[in-house]
């Protein structure tokens, strides 16, 4: 008898390990030559629910694909990629540093009782790549506080847990502060690039809710046309167009990783009538949905 197919769509814990749910307090540090050689350089395009991940780039570089915006990495470089963020990363071979990857329950018990704790949950809410800030340029030595954090983690000494969130913290701090360096530098593509960053957590907030561009830019506090251009400069593609791009990204992985039936992923997306979602579907993929799921099962499915 034929297996039962999923019903539910797979998360990655840590790339390469598929995970329901991510430990609580989870919190793991490794060198990014020893990950990234395991898959020939290549960090295929995946998210992580519920785990935030630090990336400072020492030595090498390459090229990272973080929600959409494309950068070019070259050591020093700092990389900060909230839960649920999109991202890829192709590394030159021999590129090093370190990964810091941490639970959202811990990095919020880190955030909770700090007097600036609006302002460490921005840094921990916001992606950032960039150059990684001089010691001397934000007082901080990022290097140093996640190689502690690397030999802190395995350790397992009294008082590692304390340790680790206070590691944990000053590197949430040099991200805030990197970014505000950045920020003086060219003030604004930040708030552009950070502008359609909101505009994407947002999508994935109300994606089944069927809202207009006009009803995220009224969210957001800006007008369309100001949504727009920050849209195309950040990814090349119109708020409309990056609706509908997440709604077929996820009513494809509905038809592959699950059994429901085409009517009911397109009631959960939004949709009033699965005969509209049907021709919504065909004119952008190019074949009906029941075609696609047919297809789908003998090719490699859709990732992000």
């Amino acid at each position: 008898m034929r297996a039962a197919e999923p019903r539910t769509i797979p998360v990655f814990g840590l790339y390469g390990e598929v995970a329901e749910t991510t430990i609580p307090g989870f919190v793991h540090a490794e060198r990014i030559g020893s990950s990234a050689s395991l898959h020939g350089w290549e960090i295929g395009v995946h998210r992580h629910v519920n785990l935030s991940q630090a990336l400072v780039v020492t030595e090498g570089g390459g090229i990272s694909r973080i929600d959409g915006r494309q950068d070019v990495i070259v050591a020093p470089w700092l990389i900060w990629v909230p839960a649920s963020v999109v991202h890829a990363f192709s590394f030159r071979p021999g590129t090093d540093g370190i990964v810091l990857s941490v639970a959202d329950d811990f990095l919020g018990s880190v955030i909770e009782h700090d007097h600036e704790a609006a302002r460490l949950r921005e840094a921990a809410d916001a992606m950032f790549s960039g150059r990684l800030g001089a010691p001397d340029e934000i007082d901080l030595d990022l290097r140093l506080i996640l190689d502690a954090l690397a030999h802190e983690v395995f350790g397992h000494l009294p008082g590692s847990i304390s340790v680790v969130a206070a590691l944990a913290k000053l590197v949430l701090v040099g991200v805030l502060r990197t970014r505000a360096a950045r920020a003086i530098v060219e003030p604004a593509a930040v708030a552009r690039a950070d502008l359609h960053r909101r505009f994407r957590r947002l999508v994935e907030a109300h994606l089944r809710e069927n809202w207009p561009v006009a009803r995220f830019a009224a969210e957001l506090g800006v007008s369309t046309d100001r949504l727009h251009a920050a849209c195309t400069e950040a990814v090349g593609r119109a708020p409309q167009v990056i609706i509908h791009d997440r709604l077929m990204l996820e009513a494809k992985r509905s038809l592959i990783y699950t059994t429901l039936s085409v009517a009911k992923i397109a009631f959960d997306l939004g949709f009033n009538d699965p005969a509209y979602f049907s021709r919504f579907f065909s004119s952008r993929a190019g074949m009906s949905p029941a075609a696609y799921r047919k297809r789908g099962h003998a090719e490699p499915a859709p990732q992000a």
